[in-house]
C-alpha cells in the first residue's frame, strides 16, 4: 500500500493533470513535469480558478508586483512554456482570450493524434 502525507488541500487535481502544492510538484498522466518557479506560479494560480479568465494584469501582479509591457512579455514567454510543457493535459489546457487574460479551461473537443 503506498500512503501519502497529501491532505485534500495540498493536491488540486484537473482530469489528468495533478498539482501538488506542498511539494510543488506536477504530474500529467503520472508522469512528472518539470516546471521552472514562476510556471509553478502561473498553473497554480489559473487551476484557483479553472475554467475562468483571469486577467493579465492580475497574473503579473501576482507573479511580479508589477504591471507593465515587460511583465505582460514575461507572462507571454511563461504560457508559452507551460503549454508546452502540459501538452498531454486533455481535457484541461491554458486558453488565451485575446485582450483579456488566459485560463485553465476544459476543452470539450479533443486535439487530433500526431
Amino acid at each position: 500500500m503506498v500512503r501519502s502525507d497529501a491532505t485534500p488541500d495540498d493536491e488540486l487535481v484537473f482530469g489528468n493533470v495533478r498539482v501538488n502544492l506542498r511539494t510543488f510538484g506536477v504530474l500529467v498522466r503520472d508522469k512528472a513535469v518539470d516546471l521552472t518557479f514562476y510556471e509553478f506560479e502561473l498553473l497554480r494560480l489559473l487551476c484557483r480558478e479553472v475554467d475562468r479568465i483571469v486577467n493579465y494584469d492580475a497574473l503579473c501582479q501576482a507573479l511580479w508586483s508589477s504591471i507593465g509591457q515587460k511583465e505582460r512579455r514575461r507572462l507571454s514567454v511563461a504560457i508559452c512554456r507551460l503549454r508546452a510543457k502540459l501538452t498531454a493535459s486533455w481535457p484541461y489546457r491554458v486558453e488565451t482570450v485575446r485582450g483579456r487574460g488566459y485560463g485553465f479551461i476544459a476543452s470539450q473537443v479533443r486535439p487530433a493524434q500526431a
